[in-house]
């Protein structure tokens, strides 16, 4: 069932899990509590959309790493809460490909909510947005756009957003722009490099990751510089560094990591999700631990 994103009571509640990662069958014990935890946070939530900036599973050197999203789908299957998901570095490393992910998404998991502007980058990175809707007007966008796993040309590095995806996010802020300004957010895994000029003015959270404190992609192939022109997001949102949970203001953009959700990776963070309220042009936003 594809879902709409409609506010209630003036008001979109939105939960962003990240770096769930999910190991192989049979699964651990790790693994066995971040099912655990995950099922009673929604068993328990009024959400009215859930977000999964990637890492959902691991997938190098991992055996059947479908195994992982299939136990994943039937928790979040049980739940009638929309679903939105990015894909992160560890979800196709070796057997899974980009392409593969797509599909299973749509024949695993059964509430996700209706994606429009979808485009794949040549690499088969997937945008699309999210239209947040009040009595069938546009009153939020959702943006969400895949940074990728391993850089192409440099395997020490992560990936960046591409020049064509970027070319997408313009296009499409300049299209609603023509039917009404509104604001929004942008949600992807791996952090933009300005993660680091935020680091120095945090306003909340933790910034306990090392070497290097910033897992940022080399080459800035200049997103940020696009969004600070637009001048439309309330939030970026991004996962992808376990020990990092801080929200940090840079040129008055705030960048904001989500916190690490799955018990089976590194990380001295207590494990848990991000909670958003997002109220026309205004958000709030706060870390929720499972214990």
């Amino acid at each position: 069932m594809l879902c709409v994103i409609t506010l209630k009571k003036n008001e979109l509640k939105l939960l962003q899990f990240t770096d769930i990662h999910i190991g192989q069958a049979p699964f651990s014990e790790e693994d066995q509590k971040t099912f655990a935890m995950i099922d009673r946070t929604l068993s328990k939530s009024d959400a009215d959309l859930i977000v999964i900036t990637g890492d959902l599973i691991w997938s190098d050197g991992v055996i059947e790493p479908t195994k992982g999203l299939e136990a994943l789908a039937e928790i979040f299957n049980k739940y009638p809460i929309p679903l939105a998901i990015t894909y992160g570095n560890h979800d196709s490393e070796e057997s899974l490909t980009r392409h593969d992910l797509h599909d299973l998404e749509k024949k695993l998991f059964h509430n996700l909510a209706v994606k429009t502007n979808q485009f794949l980058d040549p690499n088969q990175k997937e945008c699309f947005t999210i239209e947040v809707k009040d009595k069938d007007e546009i009153v939020n966008v959702l943006y969400f756009i895949d940074s990728g796993a391993n850089a192409l040309i440099d395997y020490e590095s992560y990936d960046w957003v591409s020049l064509e995806q970027i070319q997408w996010y313009d296009e499409t802020f300049a299209n609603y722009q023509t039917i009404k300004p509104t604001k929004d957010l942008l949600f992807l895994h791996i952090p933009l490099p300005e993660y680091q000029q935020a680091g120095d003015r945090i306003v909340d959270g933790k910034f306990w990751e090392m070497n290097p404190r910033i897992s940022a992609p080399k080459l800035n192939t200049g997103l940020f510089s696009h969004l600070l022109k637009n001048n439309h997001l309330l939030g970026t949102f991004c996962g992808h560094d376990h020990d990092n949970n801080f929200e940090g203001i840079y040129l008055d953009q705030r960048l904001i990591y989500g916190n690490v959700t799955g018990y089976n990776c590194y990380g001295d963070l207590p494990r848990g999700y991000r909670v958003i309220y997002l109220k026309c042009d205004q958000m709030k936003t706060s870390i929720k631990t499972f214990e």
